[in-house]
């Protein structure tokens, strides 16, 4: 019965008490949730999962706040993107990307004026936090710099800035390890 409405239904019905709606919204989403916590969280499996359930409870909590002139999945994407964060600030630890899991989960290709799979592979884990995750949201999350700019509570245009410096950025760190190869 929910399986064919829509998020913005769905989150009404849940705003009216209907448990099972908010059921609905937990099984869409959780999955896809965890995957990008557990990208931003170092592919650590318990970090993910309590900013997965953290994320949740948030949603659930501040359904009521949910403005339908916006996209659901991208202000939910922002609590999960919260709850990370926080999960990060609370260890204080440096953030690395463990290559080996981060291509798990299957990406579409980007154009020809993008960095490939191969190149983000040999650079995601020597960029900083930011640059990292604007590259997961749009490769990996597959996620439009409109989603991107909810996300992150930016503006288009500086997500757009953000994808094109964190390219740069990969690009020469690349080329440096292009040019390490080469002298070895």
């Amino acid at each position: 019965m929910y399986k064919d409405l829509t998020d913005v239904e769905l989150t009404q019905k849940t705003i009216d008490g209907e448990v099972s709606a908010f059921e609905e919204l937990v099984n869409r989403y959780q999955k896809p949730i965890f995957y990008y916590c557990q990208r931003l969280l170092n592919n650590n499996h318990t970090d993910a999962e309590d900013a997965t359930s953290e994320a949740m409870f948030k949603l659930y909590k501040n359904i009521a706040k949910y403005n339908p002139e916006y996209k659901f999945s991208s202000w939910l994407y922002r609590i999960a993107h919260n709850c990370a964060v926080n999960i990060i600030a609370s260890k204080s630890k440096l953030f690395y990307v463990d290559i080996e899991s981060f291509w798990n989960i299957p990406t579409k290709e980007k154009d020809e004026s993008s960095i490939n799979k191969y190149e983000l592979e040999q650079i995601l884990d020597k960029l900083n936090f930011n640059d990292k995750n604007v590259l997961i949201l749009y490769y990996l999350e597959e996620k439009t710099t409109s989603e991107i700019s909810q996300i992150l509570n930016l503006s288009e245009n500086t997500v757009t800035q953000r994808i094109c410096r964190a390219r740069a950025k990969a690009r020469k760190i690349l080329n440096k390890i292009y040019l390490t190869n080469l002298s070895n």
